[in-house]
């Protein structure tokens, strides 16, 4: 009897923790995307198809990674997305932001939903598929805040809004953290930076770019913020004059380019000299990419420039924390590492 007293006990117990699974909005709406084109979705998706990472990684974000039927081809073997959703290594394999986009192979996947980035195939991409009656969005996630709202576009398209709240919060939990361990910090301390991009130690990144503000949240003043565009070249003795107090290289930098550190002109570079350069984490899918990861660049960074404001802080307990909460599984669990020194 008192068995089956508990047992009763855990059932309404599971049923009044248990949450619903979230409502789908199945009728027509209007979606206005990134590159103000508004989109008319007539009925459910449930077949979606992303075109760049950036994108794939919002989608899991967002708990949809069940609706993607075809990525970017580099999705298909991201440590990250293959942990999370074993099944994307799987899927077709539509081209790449860099290289474009497989239309052929795309359509043929009868996609509900087709995700573009604005560069180049994106828009024309777009039309040629409005032409074919195949619903399609452009999102250009290049802060926290276009971030955040590329995914509420995506949630709304896909007509599941409820998860964007959880995930805003983690994002923000994590950049008061930061805000608050630098809060009392004098102006006259802040300090500069460098952050040099996959293609090599002297193209880096803009003022129009996400990387400036990972450096701006963490009280860095990004030395090329002054840029615009995308990727600036810049030469070797602008880098010496700059003389950044801190110097980040993309986790995909070649070997061969981080060599170039050991230039003798470089040598002037006090970081340089100290051997205090580092590279941007993580093993699994880089925090400087576009998605709700990036909020952990900031707190890295952060950490490496103003150590004893954050002392008592563990990054990778914080990572690991984050990844449970939006992913299911820790970094650690999913065999992920900070990965940031320069070997």
């Amino acid at each position: 009897m008192l068995q089956k007293l508990i047992g009763l006990l855990i059932a309404v117990c599971l049923c009044l923790t248990t949450p619903a699974l979230p409502a789908r909005e199945t009728g027509e709406r209007i979606i206005t995307d990134m590159a103000g084109r508004k989109v008319v979705i007539t009925g459910p998706v449930q077949r979606v198809v992303t075109t760049f990472k950036p994108a794939s990684l919002c989608v899991l974000s967002l708990g949809l990674a069940h609706t993607l039927v075809g990525v970017d081809n580099s999705s298909r073997k991201d440590p990250l997305q293959v942990s999370v959703w074993p099944d994307i290594q799987h899927l077709p394999g539509v081209g790449t932001k860099s290289m474009g986009t497989n239309l052929e192979t795309l359509v043929s996947l009868k996609p509900d939903l087709v995700i573009f980035y604005s560069q180049n195939d994106g828009l024309p991409a777009t039309e040629k598929l409005s032409a074919m009656g195949i619903p399609s969005i452009v999102i250009l996630p290049e802060s926290f805040d276009s971030i955040l709202q590329a995914m509420e576009i995506i949630a709304r398209a896909v007509g599941n809004s409820q998860r964007i709240t959880f995930v805003r919060d983690q994002m923000d939990a994590v950049l008061a953290l930061v805000d608050d361990r630098l809060a009392n910090l004098p102006g006259s301390r802040k300090k500069t930076g460098y952050f040099a991009s996959t293609l090599g130690l002297f193209s880096t990144t803009t003022g129009s770019m996400l990387q400036d503000e990972i450096f701006a949240r963490a009280r860095i003043r990004n030395v090329s913020s002054h840029l615009t565009g995308y990727f600036q070249d810049i030469s070797p003795e602008q880098l010496v004059e700059w003389n950044p107090d801190i110097m980040v290289l993309s986790q995909h930098m070649k070997q061969s380019q981080v060599r170039f550190l050991d230039l003798a002109p470089l040598q002037g570079i006090s970081v340089i000299s100290q051997n205090q350069v580092y590279r941007c984490p993580s093993s699994l899918a880089p925090w400087d990419f576009p998605s709700p990861l990036a909020v952990l660049a900031t707190l890295w960074v952060a950490q490496k420039a103003y150590p004893e404001q954050f002392a008592d802080i563990d990054v990778l307990a914080q990572a690991d924390a984050f990844h449970r909460n939006l992913y299911g599984k820790t970094m650690t669990q999913m065999g992920g590492a900070l990965e940031d020194a320069i070997d």
